[in-house]
């Protein structure tokens, strides 16, 4: 989704692990009930309790400014609310980059306007937190799952992903830049091994985020890299060559041994600030230095396809880059869903979908009749 979340007072929505009051069915305001579903449903992972966090603190916020409870909610109701978060007034809108001595509103939650799909995102977590509200007999009606679901495009094929051209350039282009002080080496250093770690592996920002360098184990003559995914699920990746490479490349530019062992608490993506160094980076961090190299290596480019790729360029396009050129490259369905920790193999089928250098061969087989003909 492209919106970001604000940290909000804690009298309207706790922090994951907070402790509340027993309130349980008999809650007396929306912000209690939803407390209560929170707690019930959303603690089977941090994941799970940010995204249900975020949907309710929007619709919350929503209601407070229709001077409307949860209990006088209409169906009409849901299909405005849906409308506002495709049109979000300017209030709601955070800046990409706040600058460090900005007051942001509480109802800067959006970083612009949501997709259909992100609207019946939010369409499915609010109809099931408001099916656990009737169950407890907190509201009467369902008026989520009432409502008329967005039309969403299902989706057959990745398309958010970087081309092997387009990626050849932009590792290419990494490589040139600045490193006249000590302080810009350490960025481009930090800023190789990110898009190096995020291409070779396929993991997610924030399990790129939360890694340590001892998640990396040497076991079978072979270096894994252990990986705590979605739902708290661990899973072990494996470290190719050119990795593994890229890994000691940037332990040198932090002046450690080229290869991690059991005992490091260095963090997997190290702060520049060697006061900090045991300080990991946020995944919104990751996200950001990602957000503008991509603008920096787009206005250097040349080509006006690429460009447009990599200006579009997210942390999660190189998730899906990774599994498309695995695929491209010869490996198989079974290996890669492994290594993505895709739960459903129709997942990973969506990347075969787009390596489609055979269908391009065969299409030409039409192209060659036609020619001879």
């Amino acid at each position: 989704m492209n919106d970001v979340l604000i940290d909000l007072p804690q009298t309207l929505i706790p922090a994951v692990g907070e402790r509340l009051k027993d309130i349980a069915i008999d809650a007396q305001t929306d912000t209690e009930a939803v407390q209560t579903w929170l707690r019930a449903k959303g603690n089977r992972s941090a994941n799970t309790f940010d995204s249900y966090r975020r949907e309710s603190v929007r619709l919350l916020l929503w209601l407070g400014e229709q001077q409307i409870n949860l209990k006088e909610m209409k169906v009409e109701d849901v299909h405005l609310f849906y409308k506002h978060l495709a049109h979000p007034p300017k209030h709601w809108i955070r800046p990409i980059k706040p600058r460090q001595d900005e007051v942001l509103l509480p109802t800067q939650v959006l970083a612009g306007s949501l997709s259909n799909k992100s609207i019946a995102y939010a369409r499915t977590v609010l109809a099931q937190m408001c099916t656990y509200l009737q169950d407890a007999e907190y509201i009467q009606r369902n008026v989520f799952r009432l409502s008329v679901q967005p039309p969403v495009t299902v989706q057959t094929t990745q398309t958010k992903l970087l081309d092997i051209d387009s990626w050849h350039w932009l590792w290419s282009w990494l490589q040139t830049l600045p490193q006249g002080n000590p302080l810009e080496k350490a960025h481009a250093a930090r800023v190789r091994w990110i898009f190096a770690l995020l291409y070779h592996t396929g993991i997610r920002r924030e399990e790129a985020a939360h890694g340590r360098m001892a998640d990396f184990l040497y076991k079978d003559r072979a270096w894994l890299l252990q990986v705590i995914g979605k739902g708290n699920k661990e899973r072990f990746v494996t470290v190719n060559s050119m990795l593994l490479q890229e890994l000691a490349h940037y332990r040198q530019s932090l002046n450690l041994e080229k290869y991690p062992v059991p005992t490091e608490d260095c963090p997997l993506v190290a702060s520049v600030n060697k006061a900090r160094r045991n300080k990991p980076l946020t995944p919104r961090a990751i996200g950001l230095i990602i957000h503008t190299i991509g603008k920096r290596a787009a206005n250097a480019c040349e080509d006006e396809h690429m460009r447009m790729l990599i200006t579009r360029m997210t942390t999660h396009w190189m998730r899906h880059t990774n599994a498309t050129h695995r695929l491209m490259a010869g490996a198989s369905l079974e290996t890669t869903q492994d290594e993505l920790g895709h739960a459903d193999p129709k997942t990973t089928r969506i990347y075969a979908k787009s390596s489609g250098v055979r269908r391009r061969e065969d299409a030409e087989k039409l192209a060659r009749l036609a020619a001879d003909y």
